[in-house]
Protein backbone atom coordinates (compact mmCIF):
# COMPACT_ATOMS: atom_id res chain seq x y z
CA UNK A 1 0.00 0.00 0.00
CA UNK A 2 1.25 3.37 -1.27
CA UNK A 3 2.36 5.53 2.10
CA UNK A 4 0.09 8.11 2.91
CA UNK A 5 2.35 10.95 2.44
CA UNK A 6 3.26 9.81 -0.95
CA UNK A 7 -0.45 9.79 -2.40
CA UNK A 8 -0.82 13.72 -0.40
CA UNK A 9 1.71 14.73 -2.19
CA UNK A 10 0.64 13.28 -5.55
CA UNK A 11 -2.92 14.72 -5.07
CA UNK A 12 -1.41 17.86 -4.21
CA UNK A 13 0.29 18.01 -7.83
CA UNK A 14 -2.56 17.15 -9.27
CA UNK A 15 -4.48 19.77 -7.68
CA UNK A 16 -1.52 22.08 -8.73
CA UNK A 17 -1.93 20.99 -12.32
CA UNK A 18 -5.81 21.55 -12.13
CA UNK A 19 -5.56 24.91 -11.22
CA UNK A 20 -2.61 25.90 -13.34
CA UNK A 21 -4.85 24.42 -16.34
CA UNK A 22 -8.07 26.32 -14.79
CA UNK A 23 -5.68 29.68 -14.54
CA UNK A 24 -4.60 29.27 -17.84
CA UNK A 25 -7.56 29.24 -19.25
CA UNK A 26 -9.31 31.36 -17.60
CA UNK A 27 -6.43 33.82 -18.46
CA UNK A 28 -6.47 33.17 -22.56
CA UNK A 29 -10.59 33.91 -21.78
CA UNK A 30 -9.85 37.19 -20.64
CA UNK A 31 -7.22 37.67 -23.30
CA UNK A 32 -9.58 36.35 -26.13
CA UNK A 33 -12.33 38.70 -24.64
CA UNK A 34 -10.25 41.48 -23.96
CA UNK A 35 -8.80 41.50 -27.72
CA UNK A 36 -12.27 41.26 -29.25
CA UNK A 37 -13.66 44.03 -27.50
CA UNK A 38 -10.59 46.42 -27.64
CA UNK A 39 -7.96 45.46 -30.10
CA UNK A 40 -9.39 43.79 -33.21
CA UNK A 41 -10.60 45.55 -36.21
CA UNK A 42 -14.80 46.04 -36.91
CA UNK A 43 -15.34 43.12 -39.07
CA UNK A 44 -13.30 40.77 -36.84
CA UNK A 45 -15.28 42.42 -33.56
CA UNK A 46 -18.52 41.85 -35.69
CA UNK A 47 -17.80 38.22 -36.50
CA UNK A 48 -16.87 36.95 -32.87
CA UNK A 49 -18.55 39.42 -30.58
CA UNK A 50 -21.27 38.00 -28.38
CA UNK A 51 -24.89 39.47 -28.28
CA UNK A 52 -24.10 41.32 -24.88
CA UNK A 53 -20.97 42.89 -26.58
CA UNK A 54 -23.24 44.01 -29.93
CA UNK A 55 -25.52 45.32 -27.50
CA UNK A 56 -23.11 47.23 -25.52
CA UNK A 57 -21.22 48.45 -28.43
CA UNK A 58 -23.98 49.17 -31.11
CA UNK A 59 -27.02 49.35 -29.00
CA UNK A 60 -28.52 45.74 -30.19
CA UNK A 61 -28.51 43.81 -33.05
CA UNK A 62 -28.57 45.22 -36.68
CA UNK A 63 -32.09 43.03 -37.52
CA UNK A 64 -34.65 42.11 -34.48
CA UNK A 65 -37.46 39.51 -34.08
CA UNK A 66 -41.16 41.25 -35.27
CA UNK A 67 -44.43 39.37 -34.62
CA UNK A 68 -45.85 38.56 -38.39
CA UNK A 69 -42.47 39.67 -40.31
CA UNK A 70 -40.43 37.58 -38.85
CA UNK A 71 -37.78 39.90 -38.31
CA UNK A 72 -36.92 43.16 -39.64
CA UNK A 73 -34.48 46.25 -39.57
CA UNK A 74 -34.08 47.23 -35.87
CA UNK A 75 -35.55 50.55 -35.31
CA UNK A 76 -33.26 53.57 -34.04
CA UNK A 77 -30.02 51.54 -35.13
CA UNK A 78 -26.59 53.28 -35.94
CA UNK A 79 -23.16 52.06 -36.82
CA UNK A 80 -21.18 54.64 -38.76
CA UNK A 81 -22.76 55.52 -41.52
CA UNK A 82 -25.82 53.40 -41.30
CA UNK A 83 -29.23 54.27 -39.49
CA UNK A 84 -32.60 53.15 -39.52
CA UNK A 85 -35.68 54.97 -38.35
CA UNK A 86 -37.60 55.03 -35.04
CA UNK A 87 -39.92 52.47 -37.24
CA UNK A 88 -37.05 50.53 -38.55
CA UNK A 89 -37.07 51.78 -42.07
CA UNK A 90 -33.36 52.54 -43.77
CA UNK A 91 -32.52 56.40 -43.11
CA UNK A 92 -32.69 59.44 -41.34
CA UNK A 93 -36.79 59.21 -40.63
CA UNK A 94 -39.54 61.20 -41.59
CA UNK A 95 -43.15 61.75 -40.05
CA UNK A 96 -45.42 59.25 -40.52
CA UNK A 97 -48.32 61.59 -41.79
CA UNK A 98 -48.14 62.93 -44.84
CA UNK A 99 -47.64 66.38 -45.25
CA UNK A 100 -49.97 68.24 -47.61
CA UNK A 101 -48.81 68.17 -50.88
CA UNK A 102 -45.98 65.73 -50.66
CA UNK A 103 -45.88 62.82 -52.43
CA UNK A 104 -44.51 59.68 -51.13
CA UNK A 105 -42.73 56.64 -53.23
CA UNK A 106 -42.07 53.71 -51.04
CA UNK A 107 -39.22 51.19 -52.20
CA UNK A 108 -40.14 47.25 -51.42
CA UNK A 109 -37.73 44.30 -51.64
CA UNK A 110 -34.67 42.68 -49.63
CA UNK A 111 -31.18 43.76 -49.39
CA UNK A 112 -30.52 45.01 -53.02
CA UNK A 113 -33.48 47.60 -52.05
CA UNK A 114 -31.89 48.06 -48.68
CA UNK A 115 -28.61 48.67 -49.99
CA UNK A 116 -26.47 45.76 -49.14
CA UNK A 117 -24.01 45.78 -51.25
CA UNK A 118 -23.14 49.55 -49.30
CA UNK A 119 -24.41 48.54 -45.88
CA UNK A 120 -21.77 51.28 -44.32
CA UNK A 121 -23.48 54.47 -46.26
CA UNK A 122 -27.74 54.34 -46.11
CA UNK A 123 -26.80 57.59 -48.13
CA UNK A 124 -25.59 55.46 -51.14
CA UNK A 125 -28.51 52.94 -51.25
CA UNK A 126 -30.91 52.81 -54.41
CA UNK A 127 -33.69 54.59 -52.11
CA UNK A 128 -31.64 57.15 -51.36
CA UNK A 129 -29.74 58.18 -54.44
CA UNK A 130 -33.17 58.26 -56.05
CA UNK A 131 -34.27 60.74 -53.01
CA UNK A 132 -32.00 62.89 -53.73
CA UNK A 133 -32.53 63.09 -57.51
CA UNK A 134 -36.31 63.81 -56.71
CA UNK A 135 -35.55 66.81 -54.13
CA UNK A 136 -35.92 69.36 -56.08
CA UNK A 137 -39.28 68.04 -57.68
CA UNK A 138 -42.83 70.02 -57.35
CA UNK A 139 -44.74 68.70 -55.68
CA UNK A 140 -42.04 67.51 -53.58
CA UNK A 141 -41.34 63.82 -53.40
CA UNK A 142 -40.02 61.47 -50.52
CA UNK A 143 -38.51 58.09 -51.41
CA UNK A 144 -38.71 55.52 -48.31
CA UNK A 145 -36.37 52.74 -48.16
CA UNK A 146 -38.40 49.36 -47.06
CA UNK A 147 -36.24 47.09 -48.07
CA UNK A 148 -35.02 44.49 -45.72
CA UNK A 149 -32.39 41.40 -46.43
CA UNK A 150 -33.37 38.31 -47.14
CA UNK A 151 -37.42 38.93 -47.24
CA UNK A 152 -39.35 37.21 -49.48
CA UNK A 153 -42.53 38.13 -51.81
CA UNK A 154 -44.43 37.30 -48.29
CA UNK A 155 -42.87 39.59 -46.33
CA UNK A 156 -43.35 42.41 -48.03
CA UNK A 157 -46.71 41.41 -49.01
CA UNK A 158 -47.36 41.30 -45.27
CA UNK A 159 -45.24 44.33 -44.63
CA UNK A 160 -47.66 46.22 -47.35
CA UNK A 161 -51.15 45.43 -45.04
CA UNK A 162 -49.64 46.49 -41.93
CA UNK A 163 -47.19 48.87 -42.49
CA UNK A 164 -46.76 50.50 -46.03
CA UNK A 165 -50.55 51.56 -46.39
CA UNK A 166 -50.07 53.52 -43.21
CA UNK A 167 -47.97 55.72 -44.89
CA UNK A 168 -50.09 56.80 -47.39
CA UNK A 169 -48.09 56.02 -50.23
CA UNK A 170 -48.36 57.14 -53.71
CA UNK A 171 -46.57 54.84 -55.64
CA UNK A 172 -44.27 51.24 -54.23
CA UNK A 173 -41.24 50.10 -56.27
CA UNK A 174 -41.21 46.52 -56.11
CA UNK A 175 -37.87 44.89 -56.46
CA UNK A 176 -38.18 41.19 -55.82
CA UNK A 177 -36.12 38.23 -57.29
CA UNK A 178 -33.32 35.91 -55.87
CA UNK A 179 -34.84 35.83 -52.37
CA UNK A 180 -37.67 33.96 -53.57
CA UNK A 181 -35.64 31.63 -54.86
CA UNK A 182 -33.82 30.64 -51.80
CA UNK A 183 -37.19 29.00 -50.46
CA UNK A 184 -37.39 26.91 -53.33
CA UNK A 185 -34.40 25.07 -52.44
CA UNK A 186 -36.49 22.32 -50.46
CA UNK A 187 -36.48 18.64 -50.44
CA UNK A 188 -38.41 16.60 -50.25
CA UNK A 189 -41.24 18.50 -52.02
CA UNK A 190 -44.05 18.15 -49.92
CA UNK A 191 -42.43 20.03 -47.33
CA UNK A 192 -42.39 23.53 -50.56
CA UNK A 193 -45.36 25.26 -48.32
CA UNK A 194 -46.96 29.03 -49.28
CA UNK A 195 -45.64 29.98 -45.77
CA UNK A 196 -41.88 29.05 -46.53
CA UNK A 197 -41.80 26.78 -43.32
CA UNK A 198 -40.30 24.19 -45.14
CA UNK A 199 -37.35 26.17 -45.81
CA UNK A 200 -37.19 28.19 -42.37
CA UNK A 201 -39.42 28.56 -39.36
CA UNK A 202 -39.34 29.41 -35.76
CA UNK A 203 -39.66 26.83 -33.06
CA UNK A 204 -37.86 29.33 -30.38
CA UNK A 205 -39.42 32.23 -29.10
CA UNK A 206 -36.78 33.19 -26.93
CA UNK A 207 -32.86 31.77 -27.59
CA UNK A 208 -30.85 31.18 -24.40
CA UNK A 209 -26.97 30.93 -25.90
CA UNK A 210 -25.15 27.90 -24.17
CA UNK A 211 -21.99 28.64 -22.52
CA UNK A 212 -19.88 27.42 -25.32
CA UNK A 213 -21.05 30.26 -27.47
CA UNK A 214 -21.37 32.50 -24.35
CA UNK A 215 -16.93 31.92 -23.74
CA UNK A 216 -15.36 34.60 -26.15
CA UNK A 217 -12.85 31.51 -26.83
CA UNK A 218 -14.87 28.36 -27.70
CA UNK A 219 -16.90 31.25 -29.63
CA UNK A 220 -14.18 32.39 -31.68
CA UNK A 221 -13.58 28.38 -32.80
CA UNK A 222 -17.25 27.52 -33.16
CA UNK A 223 -17.30 30.51 -35.77
CA UNK A 224 -13.77 29.66 -37.72
CA UNK A 225 -14.74 26.44 -38.39
CA UNK A 226 -18.38 26.99 -39.51
CA UNK A 227 -20.10 25.17 -36.93
CA UNK A 228 -21.80 28.86 -35.54
CA UNK A 229 -22.97 32.04 -37.14
CA UNK A 230 -21.43 34.64 -36.15
CA UNK A 231 -24.13 36.51 -33.55
CA UNK A 232 -24.10 39.55 -35.63
CA UNK A 233 -25.43 37.29 -38.56
CA UNK A 234 -29.06 38.52 -39.29
CA UNK A 235 -29.80 34.83 -39.74
CA UNK A 236 -30.03 34.49 -36.15
CA UNK A 237 -33.45 36.23 -36.46
CA UNK A 238 -34.58 34.90 -39.51
CA UNK A 239 -35.59 31.44 -37.95
CA UNK A 240 -34.30 27.85 -37.89
CA UNK A 241 -33.24 25.29 -40.39
CA UNK A 242 -36.25 22.43 -40.29
CA UNK A 243 -34.98 18.96 -42.43
CA UNK A 244 -36.30 19.72 -45.43
CA UNK A 245 -34.42 23.22 -45.69
CA UNK A 246 -31.19 22.35 -48.63
CA UNK A 247 -30.37 26.14 -49.10
CA UNK A 248 -27.83 26.41 -46.60
CA UNK A 249 -26.49 22.77 -47.38
CA UNK A 250 -25.94 24.13 -50.91
CA UNK A 251 -24.49 27.60 -50.33
CA UNK A 252 -21.75 25.62 -47.62
CA UNK A 253 -21.20 23.08 -50.39
CA UNK A 254 -20.73 25.62 -52.95
CA UNK A 255 -18.40 27.62 -50.87
CA UNK A 256 -16.30 24.67 -50.07
CA UNK A 257 -16.20 23.25 -53.27
CA UNK A 258 -18.21 19.80 -51.69
CA UNK A 259 -20.64 20.50 -54.65
CA UNK A 260 -22.63 18.04 -54.91
CA UNK A 261 -22.88 15.71 -52.41
CA UNK A 262 -25.12 14.63 -50.06
CA UNK A 263 -28.75 15.10 -51.03
CA UNK A 264 -27.28 16.80 -53.97
CA UNK A 265 -25.76 13.77 -55.77
CA UNK A 266 -29.27 11.94 -56.39
CA UNK A 267 -31.43 15.37 -56.55
CA UNK A 268 -29.07 18.45 -57.80
CA UNK A 269 -29.97 21.68 -57.77
CA UNK A 270 -31.29 22.10 -60.89
CA UNK A 271 -33.98 19.00 -60.31
CA UNK A 272 -35.15 20.96 -56.86
CA UNK A 273 -36.11 24.23 -58.86
CA UNK A 274 -37.66 22.29 -61.63
CA UNK A 275 -39.25 20.90 -59.17
CA UNK A 276 -40.57 23.61 -56.67
CA UNK A 277 -42.23 25.78 -59.27
CA UNK A 278 -42.54 29.91 -58.48
CA UNK A 279 -46.06 29.52 -57.68
CA UNK A 280 -46.05 31.15 -54.38
CA UNK A 281 -43.69 33.89 -55.97
CA UNK A 282 -46.68 34.90 -58.34
CA UNK A 283 -49.22 34.62 -56.08
CA UNK A 284 -48.24 37.12 -53.74
CA UNK A 285 -47.15 39.44 -56.04
CA UNK A 286 -50.52 39.61 -57.49
CA UNK A 287 -52.10 39.92 -54.50
CA UNK A 288 -50.15 42.58 -53.33
CA UNK A 289 -50.80 44.24 -56.91
CA UNK A 290 -54.48 43.76 -56.29
CA UNK A 291 -54.67 45.19 -52.90
CA UNK A 292 -52.60 48.15 -53.71
CA UNK A 293 -55.01 48.90 -56.41
CA UNK A 294 -58.24 48.89 -54.41
CA UNK A 295 -55.94 51.27 -52.06
CA UNK A 296 -54.82 53.72 -55.04
CA UNK A 297 -51.33 52.88 -54.62
CA UNK A 298 -49.54 53.15 -57.54
CA UNK A 299 -47.14 49.92 -58.55
CA UNK A 300 -44.44 49.46 -60.39
CA UNK A 301 -42.99 46.15 -61.03
CA UNK A 302 -39.04 45.73 -61.48
CA UNK A 303 -37.40 42.80 -63.12
CA UNK A 304 -34.40 41.35 -61.39
CA UNK A 305 -31.01 42.23 -62.56
CA UNK A 306 -27.85 39.38 -61.82
CA UNK A 307 -24.50 39.58 -63.37
CA UNK A 308 -22.54 36.62 -64.57
CA UNK A 309 -19.36 38.17 -63.54
CA UNK A 310 -19.04 36.29 -60.33
CA UNK A 311 -19.09 32.29 -60.81
CA UNK A 312 -17.64 31.78 -58.05
CA UNK A 313 -20.46 33.35 -55.42
CA UNK A 314 -21.73 30.07 -53.51
CA UNK A 315 -25.71 30.89 -54.85
CA UNK A 316 -26.14 33.61 -57.62
CA UNK A 317 -22.64 32.47 -59.35
CA UNK A 318 -24.61 28.96 -60.31
CA UNK A 319 -26.34 28.96 -63.68
CA UNK A 320 -29.35 27.27 -62.29
CA UNK A 321 -30.02 30.08 -59.88
CA UNK A 322 -29.77 32.50 -62.27
CA UNK A 323 -32.01 30.63 -64.79
CA UNK A 324 -34.17 30.87 -61.71
CA UNK A 325 -33.79 34.65 -61.53
CA UNK A 326 -34.96 34.86 -65.27
CA UNK A 327 -37.96 32.38 -64.43
CA UNK A 328 -38.96 34.97 -61.94
CA UNK A 329 -38.40 37.87 -64.00
CA UNK A 330 -40.88 36.05 -66.76
CA UNK A 331 -43.54 35.99 -64.19
CA UNK A 332 -42.79 39.67 -63.39
CA UNK A 333 -43.51 40.54 -66.93
CA UNK A 334 -46.73 38.42 -67.31
CA UNK A 335 -47.95 40.03 -64.34
CA UNK A 336 -47.24 43.37 -65.54
CA UNK A 337 -48.90 42.53 -68.49
CA UNK A 338 -52.01 40.70 -67.44
CA UNK A 339 -52.81 43.39 -64.75
CA UNK A 340 -51.98 47.08 -66.50
CA UNK A 341 -48.93 47.57 -63.82
CA UNK A 342 -46.30 49.22 -65.00
CA UNK A 343 -42.98 47.40 -65.33
CA UNK A 344 -39.71 48.55 -65.12
CA UNK A 345 -36.93 46.43 -66.81
CA UNK A 346 -34.02 46.70 -65.23
CA UNK A 347 -32.91 43.22 -66.07
CA UNK A 348 -32.88 44.05 -69.67
CA UNK A 349 -31.53 47.33 -69.16
CA UNK A 350 -28.61 47.01 -67.39
CA UNK A 351 -25.00 45.84 -68.55
CA UNK A 352 -23.23 42.95 -67.18
CA UNK A 353 -20.43 45.01 -65.91
CA UNK A 354 -18.95 43.85 -62.57
CA UNK A 355 -18.40 46.80 -61.69
CA UNK A 356 -21.86 47.92 -60.88
CA UNK A 357 -21.90 44.89 -58.20
CA UNK A 358 -20.27 43.67 -55.11
CA UNK A 359 -21.16 40.40 -55.84
CA UNK A 360 -23.81 39.54 -58.69
CA UNK A 361 -26.34 40.85 -57.45
CA UNK A 362 -26.12 43.58 -54.65
CA UNK A 363 -25.07 47.01 -56.22
CA UNK A 364 -21.99 49.62 -55.74
CA UNK A 365 -22.30 52.98 -55.41
CA UNK A 366 -22.21 53.23 -58.60
CA UNK A 367 -24.77 50.61 -59.76
CA UNK A 368 -27.34 51.93 -57.85
CA UNK A 369 -26.70 55.09 -59.42
CA UNK A 370 -26.83 53.62 -62.68
CA UNK A 371 -30.47 52.05 -61.84
CA UNK A 372 -31.66 55.66 -60.49
CA UNK A 373 -30.49 57.06 -63.84
CA UNK A 374 -32.30 53.97 -65.89
CA UNK A 375 -35.25 54.42 -63.44
CA UNK A 376 -35.41 58.33 -64.00
CA UNK A 377 -35.33 57.42 -68.02
CA UNK A 378 -38.85 56.14 -68.03
CA UNK A 379 -40.59 59.09 -68.08
CA UNK A 380 -44.25 58.02 -66.51
CA UNK A 381 -43.26 55.49 -64.41
CA UNK A 382 -43.42 57.48 -60.73
CA UNK A 383 -46.14 59.88 -62.21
Amino acid sequence: MEPAPRRRRGGVKLLALLLSVVFAVVLAEVCARVWVVYLADEATFLRYASFDQLTARFGGPQFQAHRHLGYLPTPGFHRGGNAHDRRGFRGEGFPLVKPPGERRVVCLGGSTTYGWGVRGDHRMSFPALLGQKLAAARPPIRVINAGTPGWTSLEVLIDFETRILDLAPDVVLVYLGINDVMPRVVWPPEEYHSDLSGWLRRDQHVRCPPLLERLTLSRIWLVKSGRLESHSSWTWVVGDQPPSSRYFTFLHQRGTGAYPSGVFVDTPIEKILQTNRPVFFERNLRNLVGIAKDRGVRVVLTTFAVSSKFPDRPFVGHPAIRAAVAEHNAILRRIAADTGTPLFDLAAKLPDDASLFTDGCHFTEKGNRLRVDLLLAEKNLLR
